[in-house]
C-alpha cells in the first residue's frame, strides 16, 4: 500500500545549491510529492514540523550541512531532532555529513546520505512511499544498537541524465558544467565527496539549461566547476582547448540571440593557476561579461603548495596573474593562512608573492585554515594567522586590495576542533560496511 510522504526541506540561501539538486532528481525520476521550503533564517521550526506531519504518513525532513555550518545549527538540530514527531524521518546529506557520518547520525538523524545524493535519495524516497526497506538504499549510514553502518555507495552518476536544477519549480542556480577533482588537495573536500576523476555535462546540455534560464528572464548565466578552464578535460590535468572553446563559443552564439551575460572563470568557481595560458584567455576574451577571474593559489610558498598537493608552483600563480591582467581581466587570487606545516619561512614568501600580486594589480582573497572532516588534514591544528600577517591583511584591506572572511574563519576553525576533541565530530569513526 503507498504512503502519503511529503518533504521538508530548511531551504538557507548558502544551501540552495544542494537542494535544488536533490529536488532536479526527483523531477527526474517522476516522484511528485509535496515539497515544503521553509525560508526561516534559523533552525527553529519545530511548529511547522509538528503541523504538517499530521497530514501525511511520512515526513521526511532533509537538511544539508557544511562544516562550516555545524558550529551554529548544533543546539537547533538536536532540538528538532528530539522533539519531532514519530512520523517524521530526519536526513543529512552535504559535505559534513559525508565526512562524519557517525558524528551526525549522533545529532539525532535518522540517516545519513553519503557522497552524491541524486540517485540514492530518490531511491530512498521511493522506498518510503511503496512501503520498502529503506535501509537496503545505497550510499546511506544509519545507527542500530549503538552500532554505525553504511551500505555500499551507488556509481558516480552521469551529469547529463541529471538537472542541474528543477525546472518544474521554477528553481535556479549556476549551471554545474564539471564534478570530481584529480589533485586531492588535503584541506578540500572535493576529490573526497566525488572522486578524482572528472565528469562534464556536455555542451548541448548546459545550453538546453541556459535556454531554460533565459527564457525563465534569469539571464546571468554561471557556472560551477571545481576548475572552469579544465571543461571537457579527460584527467583534469590538461586544458581541453577544443571543448572549451565549443562551450564558450556556443554560450556567446546563445546570448546573442536571446539576450543574457556568460560569466566563466568567477563565482561560484574559480581556475586552477597552471590552466591560465594566452590561448584560454583568448578563447573566453571579449565573450564573457566578468571583468575579474578567480585564481585558486593558496600559498607563495613551493614547500607549503607540495604538502598540500596542489600540483601547481608558485612560478605558475605569478604566469596566470600576469596573462590575466594582459588580456584585459583583473584577478582575484585566494590564499589560504595556517595551513599545516606551514613555518615563518613559509609565511615571509606568501607575504612577498601578494605584495608582487598587488603591485601587478591583482587583489587577495584570504582564506583561514579549517580542518574538514573527510580530508587527509582534518586532524590538524586549526588555522592561525600570526599578527605580523594579520597587520598586512588589516592595511591591504583598508587600501582595498584584499577581502575575505578569514578573521571569522579562525574563529570557526577553533570552534570546530572544540568539537572534535569532544568527540561531537568523530569522522575518524568509521562506519560498518553493509554488503548488498
Amino acid at each position: 500500500m503507498r504512503r502519503k510522504v511529503a518533504i521538508v526541506i530548511p531551504y538557507l540561501r548558502h544551501n540552495r545549491f544542494s537542494y535544488n539538486v536533490i529536488l532536479a532528481a526527483l523531477e527526474k525520476e517522476n516522484i511528485h510529492i509535496p515539497v515544503y521550503l521553509i525560508r526561516s533564517k534559523t533552525y527553529d521550526f519545530i511548529e511547522e514540523i509538528h503541523g504538517l506531519a499530521k497530514k501525511y504518513d511520512v515526513l521526511v525532513l532533509a537538511i544539508s550541512i557544511m562544516t562550516t555550518q555545524i558550529v551554529d545549527m548544533l543546539d537547533e538540530i538536536r532540538k528538532i531532532n528530539k522533539m519531532r514527531p514519530n512520523n517524521v524521518i530526519s536526513v543529512a546529506g552535504g559535505p559534513h555529513p559525508s565526512g562524519d557520518p557517525c558524528g551526525t547520525l549522533d545529532l539525532g538523524f535518522d540517516f545519513v546520505f553519503i557522497g552524491e545524493a541524486e540517485m540514492s535519495f530518490s531511491d530512498f524516497i521511493m522506498k518510503l512511499i511503496d512501503n520498502e526497506d529503506v535501509f537496503s538504499t545505497k550510499g546511506i549510514s544509519y545507527k542500530h544498537n549503538g552500532e554505525y553502518f553504511m551500505t555500499e555507495r551507488p556509481p558516480p552518476i552521469d551529469l547529463n541524465e541529471y538537472p542541474p536544477f528543477p525546472v518544474g519549480m521554477r528553481m535556479f542556480n549556476p549551471i554545474e558544467i564539471t564534478r570530481g577533482c584529480p589533485y586531492a588537495c588535503r584541506y578540500c573536500q572535493v576529490t573526497y565527496l566525488h572522486g578524482a576523476r572528472p565528469r562534464h555535462r556536455d555542451i548541448e546540455r548546459i545550453l538546453e539549461y541556459c535556454e531554460v534560464m533565459i527564457k525563465a528572464n534569469k539571464k546571468d548565466l554561471r557556472f560551477i566547476s571545481p576548475n572552469s578552464f579544465g571543461y571537457g578535460s579527460i584527467d583534469g590535468r590538461n586544458v581541453n582547448y577544443d571543448a572549451l572553446a565549443e562551450l564558450i563559443d556556443k554560450l556567446y552564439s546563445l546570448v546573442k540571440k536571446e539576450g543574457g551575460r556568460i560569466f566563466f572563470g568567477s563565482f561560484p568557481s574559480e581556475v586552477r593557476p597552471d590552466f591560465v595560458d594566452e590561448d584560454v584567455l583568448r578563447i573566453i576574451k571579449g565573450k564573457v561579461a566578468n571583468r575579474r577571474i578567480i585564481v585558486g593559489a593558496q600559498s607563495g610558498s613551493d614547500e607549503i603548495l607540495k604538502k598540500i598537493h596542489r600540483g601547481h608552483t608558485v612560478e605558475d600563480i605569478i604566469n596566470a596573474v600576469e596573462i590575466i591582467q594582459r588580456y584585459g581581466f583583473r584577478a582575484d587570487v585566494d590564499f589560504i593562512f595556517g595551513l599545516p606545516g606551514e613555518k615563518e619561512e613559509d609565511l615571509v614568501k606568501t607575504e612577498r608573492i601578494i605584495q608582487e600580486l598587488v603591485k601587478m594589480g591583482a587583489r587577495i582573497h584570504a582564506h583561514t585554515f579549517i580542518p574538514l572532516p573527510g580530508t587527509p588534514f582534518y586532524k590538524e591544528a586549526p588555522g592561525k594567522i600570526p599578527k605580523r600577517i594579520k597587520k598586512l591583511l588589516y592595511r591591504l584591506t583598508g587600501k582595498g586590495h584584499l577581502y575575505g572572511y578569514w578573521e571569522s574563519q579562525e574563529r570557526l576553525a577553533r570552534k570546530i576542533v572544540e568539537l572534535r576533541e569532544r568527540g561531537i565530530i568523530k569522522a575518524d569513526v568509521r562506519p560498518k560496511l553493509v554488503k548488498q
